[in-house]
């Protein structure tokens, strides 16, 4: 796997940490050697996992963070002026689903994806705006989905806040490119995880079926792309979208 050695020493803040993809983007940020600031509502204890380990001792905070609460955004972003003085790296991890048919699915269950997975974004990277513009040459990686990019049966909700983030990917970038923040998004697709793990097993071997390379993604996998699209290796790429997929939607 690739190191990535111009994050030593970077600040990054990495929000719904606690997920699958979460946690394996803070362990890759931290193995390239960033301090990193991990916001969790809920599971502490695979951050706490993390933390224990000596070779990150003392680089790994985890802050319970509603991020779609403005409260709580501002007062983690006050602990981290505070100790850092700047932001290097913001992920927009954070994100939930409440699959349902369009016919069945209530108003709630739609609001509180797009609330959560949208809103969420927006308000994190609002709250960051200022402490990223201190460093001297930021990156935002905004989380989507294949969701985002193609049919997705059952997820009108997951689909509709997905897509969103892509537009407000390009849209954002161009605003604050000259202002020295990059701003992409990375796409994963079928990735082993929890959230996997509850689909159903005929699905996922459909799913399996005509992905060129026959397998779901790792977290790990995700997680390298967005170390990427943080790092100065991709410094002339501004406004895209990453599709982490194994080749599923280029059929």
């Amino acid at each position: 796997m690739a190191t990535f050695t111009d994050l030593q020493g970077k600040v990054a803040l990495v929000t719904g940490a606690s997920g699958d993809i979460g946690l394996a983007v803070c362990e890759k940020l931290l193995e390239d050697g960033s301090k990193v600031y991990a916001t969790y509502n809920n599971n502490p204890a695979r951050l706490g996992e993390l933390a224990d380990r000596q070779e990150f001792a003392g680089r790994l905070v985890a802050l319970k963070c509603d991020i779609t609460n403005k409260a709580e955004l501002d007062a983690a972003m006050a602990r981290i002026e505070e100790a850092e003085g700047k932001l290097d790296v913001l992920v927009n991890n954070a994100g939930k689903y409440r699959d349902n048919l369009f016919s069945m699915m209530d108003f709630d269950e739609f609001d509180d994806v797009v609330k959560t997975n949208l809103y969420g974004t927006f308000m994190a990277t609002k709250a960051a705006l200022r402490l990223l513009r201190k460093a001297k040459q930021a990156t935002v990686v905004n989380v989507s989905s294949i969701a985002g990019l193609t049919n997705s049966f059952g997820q009108t909700n997951y689909s509709a806040a997905k897509a969103g983030m892509i537009g407000f990917t390009r849209t954002l970038a161009g605003e604050l490119g000259a202002k020295g923040v990059r701003v992409n998004a990375v796409a994963p697709g079928l990735i082993e995880s929890v959230m996997t793990k509850r689909v159903p097993r005929n699905v996922i071997r459909q799913t399996l079926s005509v992905i060129p390379l026959q397998r779901m993604g790792e977290t790990r996998e995700v997680a390298e792309a967005i170390a990427f699209l943080c790092s100065s290796s991709s410094s002339y790429v501004v406004g895209q979208t990453l599709v982490v997929d194994g080749g599923l939607i280029m059929r």
